[in-house]
């Protein structure tokens, strides 16, 4: 009964926030970010993996109760080398984004947006219209999910990788 109800309410989650998100088979838009004086794709950077590109920001008190699953993710896939976490902040202050990147102990990569989250073509190119938002992007760059709610990201990990034994993952 407990699963159910939880079920429930995270799909109402989705049916609520995550309506316009990048439906499944859709070819993930690029991500340029400007990373040692240049730029770079983030896609293009860490094709043939599995990447886990989970949209946030530290002032958002639903991402941050987030970080221990994604914590969790890490330490469960991070060996495996085929399944890579990438945090995006929409936060307004750099300070903030590095504190809470210290201070949650997030070890993935993680990068700034540089424009405010309400006129960033990232937040339009994947319909980010809540935060926390998360998609899964399979190796050959296309959305394989696209949710507000962490167990379905938990869910689909299990099924992309079901010989890695989940220790930490609920």
């Amino acid at each position: 009964l407990i699963f159910s109800l939880v079920s429930v309410h995270a799909q109402d989650l989705d049916a609520k926030y995550g309506v316009d998100l990048l439906k499944p088979g859709t070819v993930a838009p690029e991500i340029i970010i400007n990373k040692d004086g240049g730029k770079m794709n983030l896609l293009e950077e860490n094709k043939g993996k599995y990447l886990v590109l989970n949209f946030w920001a530290s002032w958002c008190g639903d991402c941050r109760k987030e970080l221990k699953y994604l914590r969790s993710i890490n330490r469960t896939y991070a060996a495996t080398d085929s399944i890579e976490i990438i945090g995006y902040s929409f936060d307004n202050e750099k300070s903030a984004w590095k504190k809470c990147i210290k201070d949650s102990a997030l070890v993935w990569q993680n990068y700034l947006s540089e424009i405010p989250m309400r006129n960033s073509r990232v937040k339009r190119d994947y319909h980010v219209g809540w935060i926390p938002t998360t998609y899964i992007i399979d190796k050959e760059g296309k959305v394989v999910l696209a949710t507000v709610v962490i167990d379905k990201v938990i869910a689909k990990l299990k099924e992309i990788a079901p010989n890695v034994r989940p220790d930490y993952l609920p």
